[in-house]
């Protein structure tokens, strides 16, 4: 009954007075949001795990200084770097409508290990990536056709890159070659460099091969998964509650939430110690920041992928995620790990290849994951806004208001500490990939094994 009357009292507010009201309660609650909800993959304090949080999302475009800083670390060389390979790095700049799409169909063999199919070499290779484009490398010398590119669809092999000749519209693309999909992408220059202490990271492992999805919240921009955070359905809604709709407009400019699918195999001094999974790492501008010893643990465990329940270590901060009772968020460790992205230079990414690579995983220490695009969704599908956002706010909407524990003239949000509230928040994000995507496959949620006394034992 008093929910109900105050719902009703809500209403018959204006929205302003409404919101004035509320404003004293988030005042109040901001001290402690410090802490448990406004931190950030991009915070400025190497090493603190408040990190985390918003390590689930990338940001759209702001005029706050900590999303322009995100902005200049996407894959970005730094300036007058000494390795002139990453002059193929260009300084981010907008994407193009075509970039902006993950799967663009303008590139053809999407994130597939294009070495092989382009004759081992780099530059210009239409037949496999399409009109106009080439295969390149990651932090790699390369042909002109291959530097100044924007957006890597991995950052782990020889992948297919939008280039700058005219696109063909008769053009058809070839068949997906499948003969080379399991190779490691990079075996024989890999050996030449990668050179674990632990020489069981040099031989497959015997731990099983893993299949799930995990999800980023996301703005109207792409980065490949490589040296950041993402969450299972659970760990994503989770955040969007306490992170992004709670602002208007939606912090960081997020649109839509994108799936991919991981296929991973755990290395074998990891496995040896009963875990798929190790620590969940948080990651600054792409630069690993802990908890402890990123390299140390790598060199002893190879570039295992990280995961913990939101409420569990490192984040046990996040006490009220337990209300999203399986919210699980992952680490992905790329190339380069030990710094972020605009001092990247050839060395490191031959010497620290990160554990990303094409077609199922071995398992050795540089090659114990895959991801590929699984579709997307937009927000709005989800929670249900049937008219404009902008027009939405405009007469008065919010989304969610913390003080008030539900929104204005919205009510997909309400109720946060309500578990079956937001199982069924989950559900309807379940529900909208499904409609969309009837054909895709289902895979269980893999549970998070990682086992800290195990772990630093």
């Amino acid at each position: 009954m008093l929910l109900r009357l105050l719902a009703t009292a809500t209403l018959c507010l204006s929205w302003r007075a409404a919101f004035a009201a509320a404003s004293l309660t988030q005042e109040s609650d901001l001290e402690l949001a410090n802490d448990a909800v406004l931190a950030d993959d991009e915070c400025a304090e190497a090493g603190n795990s408040d990190c985390a949080l918003n390590a689930i999302q990338i940001r759209g475009q702001s005029k706050t200084s900590a999303v322009e800083v995100e902005s200049r670390s996407s894959y970005e060389a730094e300036a007058g770097a000494e390795s002139e390979a990453l002059n193929q790095v260009s300084e981010q700049q907008p994407l193009t409508p075509q970039e902006e799409k993950l799967g663009a169909a303008s590139i053809w063999n999407y994130r597939q290990n294009c070495w092989t199919p382009c004759n081992k070499q780099s530059g210009n290779c239409e037949n496999f990536c399409g009109p106009g484009n080439a295969c390149c490398r990651y932090g790699r010398s390369g042909p002109p056709e291959c530097t100044g590119v924007k957006f890597w669809p991995s950052m782990s092999f020889h992948t297919c890159v939008i280039g700058t000749a005219p696109l063909n519209p008769n053009a058809i693309a070839p068949k997906r070659l499948e003969s080379m999909a399991d190779a490691h992408p990079s075996k024989q220059e890999s050996s030449a460099y990668y050179k674990p202490e632990n020489l069981l990271l040099t031989k497959p492992s015997t731990a099983p091969v893993l299949s799930f999805y995990v999800y980023r919240a996301m703005s109207d921009s792409n980065f490949p998964p490589e040296n950041v955070n993402a969450a299972n359905l659970d760990g994503v809604m989770w955040y969007l509650h306490n992170e992004v709709v709670v602002y208007t407009p939606r912090k960081f400019d997020i649109t839509r939430i994108l799936r991919f699918k991981v296929t991973y195999k755990a290395p074998e001094p990891l496995f040896d110690k009963d875990m798929n999974f190790g620590v969940r790492y948080a990651f600054d501008s792409g630069r690993c920041t802990g908890p402890g010893n990123c390299n140390a643990d790598f060199k002893k465990y190879g570039y295992f992928v990280g995961c913990n329940y939101v409420w569990q270590y490192p984040t046990a901060q996040f006490k009220d995620a337990v209300y999203y009772p399986n919210s699980t968020w992952y680490s992905f460790p790329g190339p380069c790990s030990d710094r972020d992205y605009r001092n990247h230079d050839t060395s490191c990414v031959q010497q620290d290849p990160g554990g990303a690579c094409s077609g199922t995983p071995s398992g050795q220490g540089d090659c114990t994951y895959n991801y590929e695009p699984a579709g997307e969704v937009k927000l709005d599908e989800i929670v249900g806004m049937r008219e404009d956002y902008t027009r939405f706010v405009g007469r008065g909407g919010r989304e969610y208001v913390r003080g008030l524990d539900m929104g204005l003239m919205f009510s997909f949000w309400n109720f946060k500490q309500n578990v079956q509230a937001n199982e069924r928040r989950v559900a309807q994000a379940q529900a909208t990939f499904a409609k969309k995507y009837p054909d895709s496959e289902v895979l269980d949620g893999t549970p998070c094994d990682f086992d800290y006394g195990k772990f630093y034992r």
